[in-house]
């Protein structure tokens, strides 16, 4: 035996005998495997005649080895020295584990590299643990920041809580742990929030969002929840850990702003709001059918007027009572506004009989009663809409349910009517409201009011409102007739643009009178606003008739924020508002997204819906809802507008409540650009003669 072989055969054998229980490769000088112990080959599944000749990266790497510990181990080819690192390794199997491998090269006397012997072993378990180490380290710091942490297994069973966890839930760690978060599950979420979360964290990613629990008391708590999947060297899931923050006291405050925004304050019944959300939500199931009644009470007008709004008060709580008994689990009623009531009822309650029915209702809330110890016999209207064959829509439902009404107060009150769909006399009208105007489009039929608003505080002008208005041979044409028709016509963007130029070339006539109209206040319509170019649109118009982009507000409606456009919609307004021009987000308060549009949408007011103002007097939900509001409000650095003040009562309301401006019947009505300018005259006029 040559002096190498035996150089080789001695350093060989102290390997073997140092490392037998570890997994021994022995490689040429290229790295192509010559031998292996049967160590390796219980660790690996491979048996030496299917390693001889071929590279143990040929065999034991995959797509999770990283590229950075097979660079290490090349090393040891050029610089002659040993090198540890931990590998992701396959076994034959196809299973992965950790393994702790050494590379240690082989020279003979002239230092030239004969062999390579990598010794592995399996180091899984230990990384684990000290990977669960760090993992308690960043548990420690999350309980430092007083945040609510539990910590699960792959398969969402939980292994850990914090004592912030325990507090909330009112159950102990030893209750928890073992158990998963259904133990917590409020059943307030469709399950479709959960399968949402556990696809995201399955594929590594985090989760985030509002989620309601139930404590072991049986009380709501919401809690703010991230959900981080903790991941091992391998890619494979370890466990989940969920930092949460609780959100309840919030959640509180939005879901009170939101009920009132949807109830009635007198009744607590449904509003008209709601009672349309419903409709829609009916209408949108294969199986939604029944009937919309339209309640109106006659002659309530008189009852105030003679008896006051205290006993009227009574009655539309009696009106409200016995609607709820009548109509119970057959569906759901509302207070439309001021004497009007409405009612979804489904078709199990009315499929066989429903003109029975309604007779029955309606004799049923015609019974006698007694308002502060007088007698009183109530009389009511009622008109009624089948649903689906009366319209496929919520709107047009109403809309029937509406002219039925009216056919039972023209013949005479007290009495009720279904819709006939072949009332050929208002189909007429409604074409002729269709041919006026597409005529008034065609030739200036089209001009604007302008509604003063006032400073609350000061009571002083700041700006106008600016309405559409059409007439047609001299005649008005109500903005509630001609408005709906034109958007089934898709002219509303035509009609905006209209009005945006005459309301621009108002006020630079005004401006070159000497007299400031304060801001324009415009109205733009959903479809206007999600037009591209939009933007551009209104900048070209404010330098054509040079007017700053400051004295601009722009009012668009919660409708405008959703669907399909976000995105544009989220451009165009920050294209307006990096102008410098205002936007006003128009009746707030009817719309089921009011809160989450304030925190997703860039606006600098609110406009607080008429039909809110009207019933301040009487309504002490109306005052809370608009306090509430407003406080809101102002914690975002937005100002109020309340519209549809008309009386000083409601004037006296809206300033005790914070409101910052108002604008109605009680301050001005609409005026002609002719009568707004003698108005501006005036009220410059006078403000000079206040200074002098």
């Amino acid at each position: 035996m040559s002096t190498n072989q035996e150089v080789r055969s001695d350093a060989l054998s102290r390997l073997i005998a140092e490392h037998v229980r570890d997994s021994i490769i022995l490689m040429d000088a290229v790295g192509r495997v010559v031998w292996v112990n049967p160590a390796f080959t219980e660790l690996n599944g491979y048996a030496l005649e299917d390693a001889m000749g071929k590279k143990p990266s040929e065999l034991l790497c995959g797509s999770a080895t990283t590229l950075e510990s097979s660079k290490a181990l090349a090393k040891v080819t050029s610089e002659r020295s040993v090198i540890q690192v931990d590998v992701v390794t396959y076994k034959q199997s196809g299973q992965t584990y950790v393994a702790e491998t050494k590379r240690i090269p082989i020279v003979d006397h002239d230092g030239e590299l004969i062999h390579l012997v990598d010794i592995q072993r399996d180091v899984s378990e230990e990384r684990t643990l000290k990977q669960d180490s760090i993992d308690f380290k960043a548990y420690q710091r999350a309980l430092d920041l007083q945040a609510i942490v539990s910590v699960t297994d792959a398969r969402g069973k939980i292994t850990f809580v914090n004592p912030k966890f325990t507090e909330i839930s009112g159950y102990s760690a030893e209750e928890l742990i073992g158990k998963t978060h259904r133990i917590v599950n409020s059943g307030y979420h469709d399950r479709s929030l959960f399968v949402e979360m556990w696809r995201t964290i399955r594929r590594g990613e985090t989760w985030h969002g509002e989620v309601c629990n139930r404590n072991k008391a049986g009380d709501i708590y919401w809690v703010d929840t991230t959900v981080v999947p903790v991941q091992g060297p391998d890619g494979k899931i370890l466990r989940y850990v969920s930092t949460r923050y609780d959100i309840t006291d919030r959640k509180r405050s939005e879901l009170e702003l939101e009920r009132l925004a949807l109830t009635d304050g007198l009744t607590g019944l449904a509003n008209r709001t709601r009672l349309l959300s419903m409709l829609k939500e009916l209408l949108a199931t294969e199986d939604g059918c029944g009937l919309i009644a339209l309640i109106d009470l006659d002659h309530f007008k008189a009852l105030n007027d003679s008896k006051g709004h205290f006993i009227g008060d009574l009655l539309l709580k009696e009106t409200a009572s016995r609607m709820k008994e009548f109509v119970g689990k057959y569906g759901t009623v509302a207070r439309l506004g001021g004497d009007e009531f409405g009612a979804i009822i489904h078709c199990d309650a009315v499929a066989r009989a429903p003109k029975a029915f309604i007779d029955t209702m309606h004799k049923k809330l015609s019974e006698p009663t007694s308002l502060e110890g007088a007698p009183y016999v109530p009389s009511f209207s009622l008109g009624v809409a089948q649903y689906p064959q009366d319209g496929a829509s919520a709107e047009m439902l109403l809309t029937n349910a509406d002219i039925a009404l009216y056919d039972a107060k023209r013949n005479g009150r007290g009495a009720w009517r279904f819709f006939d769909s072949s009332a050929q006399k208002r189909i007429d009208h409604r074409e002729r409201l269709e041919a006026i105007v597409v005529d008034a489009l065609a030739n200036e039929g089209f001009t604007i009011a302008l509604q003063p608003i006032c400073s609350v505080t000061k009571q002083e002008h700041v700006g106008f409102e600016v309405l559409a208005r059409l007439f047609h041979d001299g005649i008005f044409v109500p903005p509630d007739q001609f408005i709906p028709v034109a958007e089934e016509q898709g002219h509303i963007p035509a009609i905006g643009r209209l009005v945006l130029e005459k309301s621009f070339a108002f006020f630079g006539e005004m401006k070159n009178h000497g007299l400031h109209p304060g801001r324009l206040a415009v109205n733009v319509s959903p479809a206007q606003f999600r037009e591209p170019g939009f933007a551009e649109e209104v900048q070209d118009l404010l330098f054509r008739y040079c007017i700053a982009p400051t004295d601009l507000v722009l009012e668009i409606t919660e409708t405008a924020l959703i669907g399909r456009s976000k995105e544009l919609v989220e451009k165009t307004l920050c294209r307006l508002r990096a102008m410098g021009i205002s936007i006003s987000l128009d009746d707030f308060g009817t719309g089921f997204s009011s809160l989450s549009h304030l925190r997703d949408f860039s606006v600098d007011e609110i406009k607080v819906d008429k039909s809110f103002v009207q019933d301040l007097e009487a309504s002490a939900g109306d005052r809370a809802l608009i306090k509430g509001l407003v406080e809101l409000a102002h914690c975002l650095d937005l100002s109020v507008v309340a519209e549809g003040v008309e009386t000083l009562a409601q004037f006296e309301y809206v300033r005790d409540l914070g409101v910052d401006f108002a604008q109605g019947f009680f301050h001005a009505r609409p005026l002609s650009p002719r009568e707004a300018e003698e108005f501006l005259s005036q009220s410059q006029t006078s403000s000079m003669l206040q200074i002098g």
